[in-house]
């Protein structure tokens, strides 16, 4: 009898897994709310449907008629929730319904965190504007409002002091599911992100990478995670950290993604975590280059039952993941990928197609192209990307 595992989510990111879990035998049912997401047609079979609603996706799965050993949403938050529902209601191993809110939700994670006494700014949960104004004047400084409950950056801004609040509360609460957004104090520092993999309890780290960020975005998104500088020893405490963070949140089993900020004086803050693979790259393409290891396989084996290879706990190499961010316009022409690949340990590819109009970089998705090298030492893989960045041309016009 085959095992079956529910991809719930089948996009661009999502594709590492299905491909892995297909490698291992392992049949794959894909759903995805768009009809064109990429992992449908990989898939051995598949359904449209909204990730986001549990109903849906357990709806499809009955109607499938399969019975499945496993579900899993391997890259989006999105699907978090309706795998959970799949692995409750068939008796699947996984995070529950409860861990997983708490992998999902900002509110929870702040919760559980300063319950715990892990470090977090101050922060408040808001529903309403008469809440988002106490917070702001008790808070005070610089705060940040961002949904509870989303990801990519979406709805995150950064206000000042005197200046509205109004539109960052609003842009907040649309984004998020629940309706709900966190207000906390802005803290300046570095922002680090942990890959992980836990397996019964066990967790191990598999990368951590330092993060630039955007001229005009307020620290908000992203634009490049490279090895850091730091020495090993910082390293592993923020690593170690993140190791906490999770299992304070009851993260027992799969890939954890977790973002950290470090202060000049090495204080460190909790940013968020979630219970899946970083996605644009980096569960897919930081990890297995910087430790060897095959998240995506390790993943799909564990979802479905079987028993995950162990991570080995030796760091190998250096790597830099390097976006070019969108600026506005319509893009009509783009050349260099072949060139930038011929380098040698660099990978690379558009992330739009010509044509498509683009706009300011306020969000993570908001990015042209990626390009990840990797070498024996950080100042080599920077070098490359460097030069591969050198190499690719992206003509972007202004809309008509």
């Amino acid at each position: 009898m085959a095992n079956w595992l529910v991809a719930v989510g089948a996009g661009r990111w999502q594709m590492s897994g299905i491909r892995a879990a297909q490698a291992e035998r392992i049949r794959v049912l894909a759903i995805d709310g768009s009809k064109d997401a990429p992992g449908l047609a990989a898939a051995d079979r598949s359904a449209v449907a909204d990730i986001a609603d549990p109903e849906a996706v357990l709806k499809a799965t009955l109607e499938s008629g399969i019975r499945p050993a496993g579900a899993i949403s391997f890259i989006s938050d999105a699907g978090m929730m309706a795998a959970a529902a799949l692995r409750e209601t068939f008796g699947l191993c996984g995070p529950d319904p409860d861990v997983s809110l708490h992998l999902t939700n900002k509110c929870r994670q702040r919760r559980a965190w300063t319950d715990a006494g892990l470090p977090c700014p101050q922060w408040r949960c808001v529903t309403e504007e008469a809440q988002a104004n106490a917070a702001v004047a008790e808070i005070g400084g610089v705060v940040i409002f961002k949904p509870a409950d989303a990801a990519g950056s979406r709805g995150v801004t950064v206000v000042e002091p005197g200046e509205a609040w109004q539109p960052a509360l609003s842009a907040a609460l649309a984004a998020s599911r629940s309706c709900a957004a966190i207000v906390e104090s802005f803290i300046a520092g570095v922002e680090y992100t942990i890959e992980t993999f836990s397996h019964r309890g066990r967790a191990s780290v598999l990368a951590v990478s330092e993060k630039k960020k955007v001229d005009g975005t307020r620290g908000t998104v992203a634009n490049e995670l490279a090895t850091s500088a730091l020495p090993d020893s910082d390293v592993d405490q923020i690593g170690e950290l993140a190791v906490q963070a999770l299992a304070v949140l009851g993260h027992r089993d799969g890939a954890g993604h977790t973002e950290i900020l470090r202060q000049p004086d090495g204080n460190l803050w909790l940013v968020e975590a979630a219970g899946r693979g970083g996605g644009f790259m980096v569960a897919d393409g930081i990890v297995p280059k910087a430790s060897g290891y095959d998240l995506a396989r390790a993943c799909a084996m564990q979802a479905v039952g079987g028993e995950p290879p162990e991570p080995s706990r030796t760091r190998r190499r250096a790597f830099v993941l390097r976006f070019l961010p969108t600026r506005p316009g319509v893009v009509v022409a783009m050349s260099g990928f072949d060139r930038a690949a011929a380098l040698g340990n660099v990978e690379c590819a558009p992330l739009i197609a010509v044509g498509d109009r683009v706009g300011r970089a306020m969000i993570d998705s908001a990015r042209l192209a990626y390009i990840l090298s990797w070498a024996d030492d950080r100042q080599s893989a920077l070098a490359l990307a460097d030069r591969a960045v050198s190499c690719l041309h992206v003509e972007i016009a202004p809309c008509p």
